[in-house]
């Protein structure tokens, strides 16, 4: 039996079959299953670009868009799943086609006219990819929508902010929280232009040379929602570097959880104490009974390791490969899957685990009062009184040895022991020496004075909607809408 016969979409000029283990090996199958609804929503538009092109006749486009929602529809209500894994069928695409031409016949062989398998593969994935980054833009929302709620109630409630993870300076909890917001704010933003850098149509592309037929590529685009069409044809088949930047991300999205999760390990413990988990996000240890592990950040922190190495997989993939298209971006797909799964599973936990966080506010206060907090609040008051700052800082760090040596804080020094080692110093220093006055005194833009932080909050609100309202926009490709709709056969589709 030739390999055509036994249901490839190729063969015709090998007369024996395919080792079945390489068959096993070259399988994407397995994988590439998840991208059927995309490959049809790409197969529909193909067909009925033919169709407007007059490369397939009425009653031939009529089999063909007819069949291809058919199997949209039963795939979506699940009537239809993708068939055996371990079958005949060498990809998703394959499978298509063959389930195709079961249901309709000769017509089905002609939805591939004036196309590859290259160009194919690269649209379903790019129309996974955008719906992908839907999802994910939809669940930065979500979680920033906790940290703000938080945030909002504690715009003064005083906490240690950290360098070195040592102690620095007084902040609010709340400028703290929207230090989180902010970087998942950013993350938001480039998965919106990982979503419009895949909104390339490589449709028309072919194989790599582009097509002898009239087809038009533009109406393709317009077809799938896609705003831009291939300018060059090697490239449209061979590019993956929309892969790439939505992996990457992914990847820096996964980097900024992880350092929040961290911080969830951290001030969970009972040496920070900083915050409480809720039983519904804790989980205990097999032989210590008292033990409430916050396991889900943990996951969450080291779920962004994977993230990470996937980006890195999919550069070494694409470094130094030839062009066109070769078979090494097969390897593309489950790097990606994993990627933007492992992100949008990690935005679900961590806005679990930030809900169920209590927010120890008594710890936090006890520990302003450690760790010389109001030490660049004195160099700063020195300065004011016409200090220079180099000599400040160096007068104030006499008095932090000073405070050392006797074991306590600065506000505890007497005032005399202050003016010795600041001899600009007055009757008032006392008063910059309170911690929990610090914080209130950083006025500056973006600074943790509670008017600052409400600029923040109005602000930050402001660009998380834009998150929400962005991911309820996107409008679905207008094929999907006519397939839907049943309009796939009406003389205009918009």
């Amino acid at each position: 039996m030739s390999q055509h016969e036994s249901g490839a979409l190729w063969g015709g000029r090998f007369a024996e079959a395919l080792h079945p283990l390489i068959h096993d090996f070259t399988n994407s199958l397995p994988f590439d299953r998840r991208l059927v609804r995309y490959d049809l929503v790409g197969s529909l538009a193909h067909a009925r670009m033919l169709y407007e092109q007059d490369i397939l006749s009425g009653e031939d486009s009529t089999a063909i868009l007819t069949g291809l929602s058919d199997v949209l529809r039963e795939i979506e209500t699940g009537e239809l799943v993708v068939g055996d894994v371990k079958g005949e069928d060498e990809d998703v695409h394959a499978w298509i086609e063959r389930t195709l031409a079961n249901r309709i016949g000769d017509p089905a062989g002609r939805v591939h006219t004036a196309r590859s398998r290259n160009d194919q593969t690269s649209v379903a994935l790019r129309l996974y990819t955008r719906e992908a980054l839907i999802a994910l833009v939809g669940l930065t929302h979500d979680l920033a929508m906790v940290w703000l709620v938080q945030a909002e109630s504690h715009v003064a409630s005083w906490l240690p902010g950290y360098t070195h993870l040592q102690r620095g300076q007084p902040v609010s909890l709340a400028h703290h929280l929207l230090a989180h917001v902010w970087a998942l704010v950013a993350d938001a933003r480039r998965l919106q232009q990982a979503h419009d850098e895949a909104g390339v149509s490589p449709l028309g592309a072919a194989a790599l040379a582009g097509s002898s037929f009239p087809v038009d590529p533009a109406r393709s685009a317009e077809l799938l929602g896609f705003a831009a069409v291939f300018p060059n044809s090697i490239h449209a088949v061979a590019d993956r570097d929309y892969v790439a930047q939505a992996a990457f991300a992914a990847a820096l999205l996964m980097v900024h959880l992880s350092r929040w999760a961290d911080e969830v390990v951290l001030w969970t413990s009972s040496e920070f104490g900083f915050a409480r988990l809720s039983d519904t996000v804790s989980q205990g240890s097999s032989i210590m009974p008292q033990k409430k592990n916050p396991e889900a950040a943990e996951l969450i922190r080291g779920k962004a390791g994977r993230t990470i190495g996937h980006v890195s997989g999919l550069l070494a993939l694409m470094k130094g490969l030839p062009f066109a298209y070769n078979s090494d971006l097969q390897e593309d797909k489950e790097a990606l899957f994993d990627a933007l799964d492992t992100a949008g599973a990690s935005l679900g936990a961590a806005a679990i685990v930030a809900d169920g966080l209590e927010y120890r506010t008594d710890r936090m206060r006890e520990a302003l009062h450690g760790g010389m907090l109001a030490a660049t609040e004195l160099a700063d008051y020195l300065v004011r009184r016409g200090t220079p700052f180099r000599t400040a800082h160096e007068q104030v760090g006499h008095a932090v040895r000073e405070a050392e040596s006797r074991g306590c804080e600065l506000d505890a020094l007497p005032l005399d022991t202050i003016m010795a080692c600041c001899p600009a110093a007055a009757d008032d220093v006392v008063h910059v020496l309170d911690p929990e006055r610090a914080a209130p005194a950083h006025d500056s833009t973006g600074g943790p004075a509670p008017t600052r932080v409400e600029e923040q909050l109005e602000s930050a609100r402001a660009a998380v909607a834009q998150c929400r309202v962005w991911a309820r926009d996107c409008e679905p490709p207008p094929i999907y809408v006519a397939h839907r709709e049943g309009r796939l056969l009406e003389e205009s589709i918009p």
